[in-house]
């Protein structure tokens, strides 16, 4: 007999490791066509001198004055 019930398990390890599984075969197949298709990628983009993306609220507000005043001259 043994000494702690654990020891012996009733189910086969195959079975006892598919029933603790998170997610299916199928579901790793599909991950890792997700992944082949959305590869990383480099993307450019225009920082301001405030270190946010450009252009910054404070430049869309001095474009947009400077606009209205060059439309009302």
């Amino acid at each position: 007999m043994p000494d702690r019930p654990d020891e012996f398990p009733t189910e086969p390890p195959a079975q006892a490791e598919q029933r603790h599984r998170l997610v299916s075969d199928q579901d790793v197949e599909d991950a890792d066509d997700v992944l082949f298709a959305h590869p990383p990628r480099v993307v450019r983009r225009w920082l301001c001198g405030c270190g946010v993306d450009y252009p910054c609220t404070d430049v869309r507000f001095a474009l947009l004055v400077k606009s209205s005043a060059e439309a009302g001259e």
